[in-house]
Order: structure tokens, then C-alpha cells, then sequence
């Protein structure tokens, strides 16, 4: 950095970073290249360096909203990469049996859905507020007429609060058909992609607009007398310098962990789960519908995920290695899938799940699982590969490296991640099964402070954002895990008892008006993706 005056002002002038290398592949290397390569063109060197040996985890095959807003900063159109993917909507998230049934029932369930105002409710949402203010969320009127004892009211407010996780039990579609004159309800949803296949499309999108794609393994790290990458050395004999690194090599950490010594802290004592066991499974579309959520299954050693694509479902056990075996889990994953379950090798992950204590230090950004890792019941893995790349061009450097802007950019990820794992970990302290030794090391494990804290706020109602940047699920989605696991409230805030009664049952008739009329006119979820994809048909496996 060199410094001149101007009018008595002295200006800084730094010397502009030139030159970026992504070490790995997958989809955190591949959305950062096309990502940065969209903000800055090729004003900006991108080099990706991909090892054609090691194979991808691709565990994140369900999204959440953001990502829409992602792909379309990045210039993709639904049309086109949707059909390549073999990608579906998802709506809601459904959890099964994470409490005891009820008496007399075989199972629990409850949804959290992605709440936002369809298109025709916004006049009702501005007539909402004009009657209560903003102060007031629908949520509370809920909880009043619960605590109550009204049996009108759904038990869960993930049903009673919108529309959309009735279009999620009927395998609705959240959107018309293409090409209709339909009017489109303006439901939030996200995407359930086949892993593999979106990277390589985000790497066809990057490379054809300029970024650099080497396929290498590397063999060294090597640094200046500052302590930053100076480069990288590879197997093949290739020496590859830059300014910038990005670490997207997983949860191997190979620039952030092992050459620059960044600690790693494990939250293995708040989320149990270490491990993972995936397989395809088949699907039935034409006979059963597709749906349009992900499924959440709480079984003996942890749960097991479902995630229907187009042609077929992912899925998977997330459980843990202190109470079970791999042996165990893959058997107890394809006992649960019974017929559907492809005769294929199942893939085994050691997860790593907390952060590092920095995921900036000198010259290097670790992305995506180099960076942190909250076990995959909400779909955080992506959304928190996009909020790095966010706050990184927000904070993007010159090689000066300012510490203050890395402070401030470690800081604000760090607060985002504590407050995701305790969102996650929520589900897990809420339960009151017993009924195996996984479940009772759950029952015992610590709840973060941050989380008690929140909790005892939400049993007075209290529920509102904690003013962190990355706000993925909103008020109501809380209201919605609380309410689908019982959570003890205490009491509503005082400010309802003084609405009328009438106004309040108006608003509860209006949203079942507008869930019968979608019910009717919506179109079923893999008539939508038929039509998306037209004469192309994907192949079975």
C-alpha cells in the first residue's frame, strides 16, 4: 500500500488482489468460483484446482430459500439447470417421531414449513398489521387461543399460521404450472438437487465464463515469511500462486487445518450425531405423487433423511458412533428403505461438526466444510457456503489483508453459525424420548447458554430474530418447531388479551379460505416437474 494527499487528505491506495485459487471442487468450490467470477468478471484471475481422485460427500441435497436468490444472482434459470439436475421443490421440512406419540397413536409428526405471504394474502398481512400493528404476530393470537383450550385451533402453528403445508400433504406444487394464466400464490420454497450434477453445472457455468479449471492433487502448502500461502505444489509438478486462496477442500481442512494451524472446535457435545451413511433409493411418482418436503425420520441412533428428487429419492443416516456401529446404521438405513433401497455400495461420512476458530486467517477463506458443519436436519450446508461468499465479497480484501475486515467477517460468521447449531439443537433438547441409549445421551447432553437464554424467553412468547446477519428461518419457523414439539409455553404476551376475539377468528377464516382454494387449484408437484422437464426423461439411477 502506497499513500498520497489530496486537499491536505491523505488517501490510501492498496494494491488490488489479482489473483484467486479455490483449492477443491465440489459444490462450495464451484458456487464460490461461479459466485465471485458473476461479481467481479474478469477483472478477477480465478483458478480452481480440482483432484480427479477424491470423491464428493454431496450430503447437501436439500436447500432452503436462499438459494434461489443465489441462483439467480448467478444468471440461472429453473428451466434450464432444474431439468440437467434432477431437482425438485421442497416446501417444508417433515419430522417424524422426534417425541413420544401421542396415547393412542403409532406415530408423531409435525412440519416446518417455509413460511412467507403468498401473493393473494398480502392484503390480507397489510389489514393484519393495520388491525394489530407489527408489534403482534399471528403466531401469539395462536398460542392464546391454545393455552385457552380452543380444539378449533391446530395444534401445531405450522398448520394454523398459512396455507402451504396443506399443499405440502396433497404433493402440491408451489408454483402454477408453466406457461399458465394461473395466479401464482408466491410460496417460499427451496430446491432438493442431486449433489453431483449441480456442481457440475455450476462448474460448466464458471469455466465457460472465464474461470480457470485445473485438475490436480496437491501436494504442498507453502508459505512466506508473513505466514500466507504463497502457493500451492501439486503431484502433477505445477506450482500455482495467487493472492487469495479459498479452502474448499472439506472437512479435510488441507490450507486452513493442516498448513496454516487454524483449531478446529468440535460441538460434538451439543449436536451428538458424528457420522453418516447415504444410499439412492427408488420412487414412485407416477403411482404415489412427489413430494415436496424433506423428511425428517428420528429412529434408534439418531434419523434418517428423505429427500425426493426426480427420479429418485436421497437418502440417508445421520447417527451416532458412540452408541451405534456403520455396520449397524447401514443396516438399520436399508431395513427402513426395505425394497426401495438400490443394491449400490452405501457411502459412510465422518462428519465433523462445529467451526474453526477463524475461517479467514492471513491470506486464506475457508468455504463450506473446511469452514464449519452443523449436522444436515435443517439443510444449513449450502446456505452457509452462500453467506460466506456474501460476506467475502462484502469484505473481499486488497493485499494489505486489513485485520479489522477479517475480524469483522470472522465474527459475524462465527455468530451466525451458534446461532443455526442452536436452532438445530433445539429439536434434539425438545424431545422426550427415552427409548434407546442414543436418545438418552441426548436427554443428558449440555444446551448451549445462547439457547437456554432463548428458551426461556419463547416460554413467555418472546420470540423474535436475535439480530444476527443471517437470518435463515424466521420467527415463524420457530413458532413452528416449538410448536411441533410441545414446547411449555408459559403464557401469550399480555397485548392479546386486549384485541377483539371477532377480529382474530376473521383472520383464522380467511387463511382456511385461501388453503381450501389452493387445495382446488394448485397443481400436484410431479405433473409441475413433468412439464418443466418436457421430453426429458433422466435416467433411473
Amino acid at each position: 500500500m502506497y499513500r498520497f494527499r489530496v486537499d491536505s487528505r491523505e488517501v490510501a491506495v492498496a494494491h488490488p488482489i489479482q489473483h484467486v485459487v479455490i483449492v477443491g471442487g465440489g459444490t462450495a468450490g464451484w458456487l464460490s468460483a461461479a459466485y465471485l467470477n458473476r461479481a467481479f468478471g474478469r477483472k478477477l484471475d480465478i483458478t480452481l484446482v480440482e483432484s480427479p481422485r477424491i470423491g464428493r460427500i454431496g450430503v447437501g441435497e436439500a436447500t432452503v430459500p436462499t438459494l434461489r436468490r443465489t441462483f439467480a444472482f448467478l444468471g440461472m434459470d429453473e428451466a434450464d439447470w432444474m431439468p440437467k439436475c434432477n431437482a425438485a421443490f421442497k416446501s417444508a421440512v417433515r419430522l417424524n417421531n422426534w417425541r413420544r406419540p401421542f396415547p393412542g397413536t403409532t406415530q408423531h409428526t409435525y412440519y416446518h414449513p417455509f413460511f412467507e405471504v403468498p401473493e393473494p394474502m398480502v392484503a390480507f398481512e397489510r389489514s393484519f398489521h393495520a388491525r394489530f400493528g407489527r408489534g403482534l404476530s399471528l403466531a401469539h393470537f395462536w398460542l392464546s387461543r391454545r393455552l385457552a383450550g380452543d380444539s378449533s385451533v391446530p395444534a401445531t402453528f405450522g398448520e394454523a399460521g398459512m396455507s402451504l403445508q396443506r399443499m405440502c400433504e396433497l404433493n402440491k406444487s408451489p408454483k402454477p404450472l408453466p406457461g399458465s394464466d394461473g395466479p401464482n400464490p408466491g410460496f417460499r420454497y427451496a430446491y432438493h438437487l442431486d449433489a453431483a450434477l449441480i456442481a457440475e453445472y455450476l462448474r460448466d457455468l464458471a469455466v465457460g465464463r472465464g474461470v480457470k479449471h485445473m485438475q490436480a492433487d496437491v501436494d504442498s502448502v507453502v508459505l512466506n515469511e508473513r505466514g500466507q500461502v504463497q502457493k500451492i505444489t501439486t503431484e502433477q509438478g505445477i506450482d500455482i500462486e495467487g493472492d487469495l486462496f479459498l479452502d474448499c477442500t472439506g472437512f479435510r481442512g488441507l490450507i486452513i487445518n493442516q498448513a496454516l494451524k487454524e483449531p478446529f472446535v468440535s460441538h460434538n457435545n451439543y449436536l451428538l450425531c458424528d457420522s453418516a451413511v447415504a444410499l439412492p433409493a427408488r420412487n414412485d411418482p407416477e403411482g404415489q405423487g412427489l413430494r415436496p418436503y424433506t423428511t425428517a425420520n428420528a429412529v434408534g441412533h439418531g434419523w434418517i433423511w428423505e429427500i425426493p428428487l426426480y427420479h429418485r429419492d436421497g437418502t440417508g443416516y445421520v447417527y451416532c458412533s458412540n452408541t451405534t456401529t456403520p455396520t449397524d446404521a447401514e443396516r438399520e438405513l436399508r431395513d427402513f428403505l426395505g425394497e426401495r433401497a438400490y443394491d449400490v455400495p452405501a457411502n459412510h461420512i465422518k462428519m465433523r461438526v462445529g467451526q474453526n476458530r477463524r475461517s479467514w486467517v492471513a491470506n486464506c477463506v475457508a468455504v463450506g466444510l473446511s469452514s464449519c458443519f452443523i449436522e444436515p436436519l435443517e439443510s444449513t450446508t449450502i446456505a452457509l457456503i452462500e453467506y460466506q461468499l456474501a460476506l467475502l465479497l462484502l469484505h473481499f480484501p486488497d493485499k494489505d489483508f486489513d485485520e479489522r475486515r477479517m475480524r469483522r467477517y470472522n465474527d459475524l460468521l462465527y455468530a451466525a453459525y451458534d446461532d443455526l447449531r442452536d436452532f438445530v439443537v433445539m429439536h434434539y433438547c425438545l424431545s422426550n424420548r427415552d427409548d434407546t441409549s442414543f436418545w438418552r445421551a441426548v436427554r443428558e447432553a449440555p444446551i448451549p447458554d445462547s439457547l437456554q437464554e432463548k428458551l426461556a424467553e419463547y416460554a413467555e412468547s418472546i420470540v423474535t430474530p436475535d439480530g444476527t446477519q443471517l437470518r435463515l428461518f424466521e420467527t415463524r419457523g420457530i413458532w413452528a418447531i416449538l410448536s411441533g414439539m410441545e414446547f411449555e409455553f408459559t403464557k401469550p404476551p399480555p397485548a392479546v388479551d386486549l384485541v377483539d376475539e371477532q377480529m382474530v377468528t376473521e383472520v383464522f377464516a380467511q387463511i382456511e379460505q385461501e388453503r381450501q382454494r389452493l387445495s382446488a387449484t394448485m397443481p400436484g408437484h410431479y405433473e409441475y416437474l413433468r412439464a418443466l422437464h418436457g421430453e426429458h426423461q433422466p435416467s433411473a439411477v
